[in-house]
């Protein structure tokens, strides 16, 4: 029986070798930080072809050389990514290929400051779009001391010196709440985010509070994971505890599906008995629920301009701006009423 054979990486050496020349001048023809004259290159170039040479990609970034590589770092939440999530990537998608850069993508729910630190030393990526940022989050802190361009969907604590492109997340919460308020309704209540170290979870509540304060209202809030068991649990805790309320406002699109199944379980008509908006609309929704008035967070928008954005930096091209929020819009469906007084 014969022995496999484990094919052997041809190296730069071995180039050099059969073409004649240094190691160096290899490099500086890969690199082309150094001139190399024209016959020594094309004898260069011939002998990768014969060899079947191909530049090591992390060789070639640890020489200084681009990889033209862009990654987006975008931690799923849930073990399947949501229609807003795939709206996210589409749109940062298209911009870098449009640019001849290879998008990578990494979205495992544990892509953590340790696996980032592993692609940043690989030399595989020039630039980040870095997603689900934390109140507190370890990877920014990483990338910036490692002086790698990135650019953030989200915002931290404290974001001086940072780029970032959000959804201004407190105005979000606060225009539904003011809607719902001019409909008449005063028992609203919030399924909102669990992580509240999630940025975008931290404004929304925020700005659901700041709300009710301002129209002294109840806080009638439960927190949901994302997905639509979750939601239904959420949403048949609230009716349980709070039977008066009128309005519901749901943190996501997926968790609005639960929800909206637990208030028809338990018999409640919408809008009818109980208005609801959704931050967000799946497209693949149920026909039933297509309708619902939702919170527009603008996902491709905001894509492309982080993505514009990184390209820009990349380029050593001046930004107009490095820190921009995003106004949210308020789309009006048929899930949404004035309060009946019956």
């Amino acid at each position: 029986m014969q022995s496999r054979r484990t094919k052997q990486r041809i190296t730069i050496n071995e180039v050099a070798e059969r073409a004649g020349v240094a190691k160096t001048t290899v490099s500086h023809a890969l690199s082309g930080k150094r001139p190399v004259a024209e016959e020594t290159r094309q004898r260069i170039f011939a002998a990768m072809r014969e060899l079947q040479f191909t530049p090591n990609p992390i060789a070639q970034r640890l020489a200084g050389k681009p990889s033209r590589t862009i990654a987006l770092v975008l931690p799923m939440a849930s073990s399947t990514l949501t229609d807003v999530e795939v709206r996210f990537m589409t749109s940062i998608a298209e911009v870098v290929n449009k640019h001849n850069y290879t998008f990578l993508t990494l979205t495992s729910p544990h892509v953590g400051a340790e696996d980032l630190r592993l692609i940043v030393q690989s030399g595989l990526v020039d630039g980040v779009v870095l997603m689900r940022i934390q109140v507190n989050d370890e990877r920014v802190r990483l990338l910036r001391d490692a002086g790698v361009p990135f650019v953030m969907i989200g915002r931290t604590r404290d974001n001086k010196g940072l780029t970032y492109v959000d959804l201004d997340g407190e105005s979000a919460c606060a225009l539904a709440v003011n809607y719902l308020v001019e409909l008449g309704h005063a028992r609203i209540a919030f399924i909102c985010p669990e992580d509240l170290n999630f940025g975008f979870a931290y404004r929304v509540v925020r700005g659901y509070e700041s709300s009710c304060r301002r129209h002294s209202l109840p806080r009638l809030k439960y927190p949901a994971m994302p997905s639509d068991d979750a939601g239904y649990h959420a949403m048949k805790a609230l009716l349980h505890d709070h039977p008066e309320l009128t309005a519901v406002i749901v943190w996501s699109d997926v968790v609005a599906v639960g929800a909206i199944s637990a208030l028809r379980a338990a018999g409640r008509d919408i809008p009818g008995d109980v208005s609801v908006i959704s931050f967000d609309r799946s497209e693949h929704l149920p026909l039933a629920l297509s309708d619902l008035t939702i919170v527009d967070t603008r996902p491709e928008i905001i894509g492309v301009q982080a993505a514009e954005m990184l390209l820009d930096l990349l380029h050593d091209a001046p930004l107009a701006q490095t820190q921009i929020l995003m106004p949210p819009r308020l789309i009006n469906g048929k899930s949404t009423a004035p309060r009946s007084v019956a």
